[in-house]
């Protein structure tokens, strides 16, 4: 995957050594550059999809770059986070968590090579600034499906729509588990849709 050894490591350590057969594919994917929806069901191996394609991102781009992961949930944030330290330590790459609880998080979105973030927080943050998204070089959407959510629908949906403007050649990585229309998201990102049934 051309990870460095030390990532490799982190993943061995816990158990990791075979690729399941649609993150196979759908790394094949994603490691080409190209925005990609995910639709795998639960328990499958969507989040190393996203962790591998991040850190190749990053770790590939000449000079900087760095990633966004929205999550829906604070709680999976905080889970989210805690994969991303033990994986960025092992790299060199420093990670952010923004989820509206702190003050000062604009200055630490800015500083963080990978931001965990809420949808809801993210949003915030482009309002203020538009621009935090200059370097960024890839952008996750976590449990996608609620895009179609009367509550947080329309606020995911901006994100994302902000990324396709504001920052064009950023990858966009969607993953679900229930989204029914896959199709129709892949086609709006200008995306390849990778499903499966495994």
């Amino acid at each position: 995957l051309g990870l460095p050894d030390a990532v490799v490591s982190v993943f061995d350590e816990e158990g990791i050594q075979l690729l399941y057969p649609p993150q196979h594919e759908a790394l094949h994917v994603a490691l080409e550059g190209r925005n990609t929806v995910v639709a795998i069901p639960t328990a499958s191996g969507k989040s190393l999809i996203a962790y591998v394609a991040m850190l190749r991102r990053i770790l590939d781009a000449p000079g900087r770059s760095r990633g966004i992961y929205i999550v829906p949930l604070k709680a999976m944030a905080t889970e989210k986070l805690a994969d991303f330290k033990r994986l960025g330590s092992a790299c060199g790459l420093s990670v952010g968590l923004a989820i509206g609880d702190a003050r000062g998080e604009v200055r630490r979105f800015q500083e963080a090579d990978i931001l965990v973030c809420t949808s809801e927080k993210l949003d915030a943050l482009l309002r203020q600034s538009p621009r935090l998204l200059d370097d960024v070089s890839i952008v996750v959407a976590d449990e996608v499906h609620l895009i179609n959510d009367v509550g947080r629908g329309p606020t995911l949906e901006m994100n994302l729509a902000r990324v396709l403007h504001l920052a064009p050649s950023a990858q966009i990585i969607a993953l679900s588990a229930t989204i029914g229309n896959v199709p129709s998201l892949a086609s709006w990102l200008g995306g390849v849709a990778v499903t499966s049934t495994w």
